[in-house]
């Protein structure tokens, strides 16, 4: 699987999402939108790399805009999640996969982790042999350290806010930006660095719950196509959400990546037949609830977290509309 070409095939769809001309990204660097668009293999240098986030930066007019695709991407785009949580049961362990994966979509960058007494530290450092590609080395440090905060908080029960932020690309005039998308202190540092409480790392990762991901393996099939909808585009939208329904926060822009549309396309296309994202994503949590309080022996908290809940009253409540029934009572056996 060709990692480097779905992540620039992201990147672009990205742009598309932000209103940028995608006709002079691809000119300037040398790619054809066809290709970026299309299915068929084809690579990008380098220096076409450090082309195409100096267009993006000039015609966005935004010097952090990786942290912001970084903030939107999920490793689902990139088909790399399923083989962290697959072999994951806690954080330390998502993390130290995740390590290991990461040279599949670039080469600048190394990952590790060092634990200390009370913290612990996750680094990017710079590999040698690419000073000359500074711009996309930059953005894609800046893309790694949102992306890893925000992949996090799609695997544990708890959000994760890290003690302070080490950027290269630290700048002092960024402080209110910083704040909003890291909640934490910034500051500059040689390597880009995400610094957390160490207990965080043997918090068990949600999708280490292998009853509830050995019935959705063993019965996905039978919850696909459902006769509620009667259009084939969201049939497979349904289906997708429903396969990936592990990835409690994939978002309708991830989706829509995995198709190779943008947004907009993917909410035309529904609105032709009649429907909208919300409401397939509705349906699919109302399908794996009844499911998963009928088939397993799961909590209600680690149900509703599972699918997306932030608070379990928000899960009882949605379910009790769907049902007439809170999942405590729907589970309780008919006397």
């Amino acid at each position: 699987m060709n990692y480097r070409q779905i992540f620039v095939q992201s990147l672009f769809i990205f742009c598309q999402d932000k209103n940028l001309d995608l006709n002079k990204i691809t000119a300037r660097s040398g790619i054809s939108l066809n290709a970026i668009h299309g299915n068929s293999p084809f690579e990008v240098s380098n220096q076409q790399m450090e082309i195409i986030w100096n267009e993006i930066i000039q015609l966005s007019n935004n010097e952090l805009i990786g942290l912001y695709f970084g903030k939107s991407m999920q490793l689902a785009a990139l088909n790399i999640v399923g083989q962290i949580i697959q072999t994951s049961n806690t954080v330390r362990d998502a993390l130290n996969h995740a390590s290991s994966l990461i040279h599949l979509f670039t080469d600048f960058y190394t990952m590790h982790i060092e634990e200390g007494q009370d913290t612990f530290t996750i680094y990017f450092t710079k590999n040698q042999g690419f000073d000359n590609f500074p711009i996309s080395q930059e953005q894609l440090g800046d893309f790694l350290i949102t992306l890893t905060i925000y992949e996090l908080s799609g695997l544990i029960f708890q959000k994760p806010v890290p003690e302070n932020v080490g950027l290269p690309s630290y700048s002092a005039d960024k402080i209110k930006e910083y704040d909003f998308i890291f909640g934490c202190s910034v500051h500059w540092a040689e390597n880009y660095a995400l610094e957390f409480k160490k207990d965080f790392l043997k918090i068990p990762i949600i999708t280490a719950n292998h009853e509830i991901q050995s019935l959705l393996l063993k019965q996905v099939n039978q919850l696909q196509n459902p006769a509620a909808f009667h259009g084939s585009f969201s049939k497979k939208i349904f289906n997708y959400l429903i396969a990936n329904s592990y990835l409690y926060t994939l978002s309708i822009e991830a989706v829509a990546r995995n198709f190779n549309l943008s947004v907009r396309t993917l909410q035309r296309k529904l609105k032709e037949e009649d429907i909208s994202y919300l409401q397939i994503v509705e349906e699919v949590r109302k399908s794996l609830a009844i499911y998963y309080m009928l088939n397993s022996t799961s909590s209600v908290k680690e149900i509703s977290c599972i699918l997306g809940y932030s608070e379990p009253s928000g899960f009882v409540r949605a379910f009790k509309k769907w049902t007439g029934k809170t999942p405590t009572d729907y589970r309780k056996p008919s006397i």
